[in-house]
């Protein structure tokens, strides 16, 4: 009964061992790291002075005449100073209106006639005056513009379409805005003509005489429909 008693103990001595060593004896982890080199200190920059280019000659570009969008015509070349004819185009119901010999323009001319619901006008001015820019908005409440310009300063802004024209005062009695009746006016800074109806034609004149003013306004072409 003591030998019993006594192996007992002596297992439950080994039980106890064992527990504790395998306490104090975790598993081991292994954990692998590759050794990063030590800063080394950055050097401080040094400006180096870099040689100034050769310099290269810019390339120059021949003027020709406008080539808008659609709903938008502008040259690409500054009115010439030298008294020239206006340019005219051969066919199309656009033909005459100055800026079309160049395609374009004379294509926006005759697709802005046949979208508004009023008669379009086109400028034919003579030389030194030259096209400059036009824009249209096409509908029932549509509205076209136009500039002609020289480059003495003088310069022609046409509108016409749905939109109401300022009044003016100063008459100078009767104008033509192409084959319309009109007034002409003087203003602090040149002349106007307006055009009433049913749909306003007004053109504005500033840095020009009062004849050359209306003698370029009364030969406003129509642009037929086609």
């Amino acid at each position: 009964m003591r030998a019993f008693a006594m192996g007992a103990a002596a297992t439950a001595l080994l039980l106890a061992v064992t527990a504790c060593s395998s306490a104090a004896a975790p598993t081991d982890i292994i954990i692998y790291t590759t050794a990063t080199p030590a800063p080394t200190a950055r050097p401080t920059p040094v400006a180096t002075p870099t040689p100034p280019p050769t310099p290269t000659p810019a390339p120059t570009d021949t003027p020709v005449a406008g080539s808008p969008v659609p709903g938008s015509a502008t040259p690409s070349s500054a009115p010439s100073a030298t008294p020239t004819a206006a340019p005219v185009a051969s066919g199309g119901p656009a033909s005459a209106c100055s800026g079309a010999s160049k395609p374009d323009n004379a294509a926006f001319w005759a697709s802005t006639a046949n979208h508004e619901p009023f008669t379009v006008y086109c400028g034919v001015v003579p030389g030194p005056y030259a096209f400059l820019t036009a824009n249209s908005a096409w509908g029932s409440t549509g509205l076209v513009t136009a500039s002609y310009q020289t480059t003495g300063g003088g310069r022609i802004d046409v509108s016409e379409g749905t939109f109401t024209a300022a009044a003016h005062t100063g008459s100078l009695g009767s104008a033509k805005f192409g084959d319309l009746s009109g007034s002409l006016y003087a203003t602090s800074s040149g002349f106007v003509i307006n055009a009433a109806g049913t749909h306003a034609y007004q053109a504005t004149g500033t840095g020009i005489s009062q004849a050359t003013f209306v003698s370029i306004v009364a030969a406003m072409l129509k642009v037929a429909k086609s």
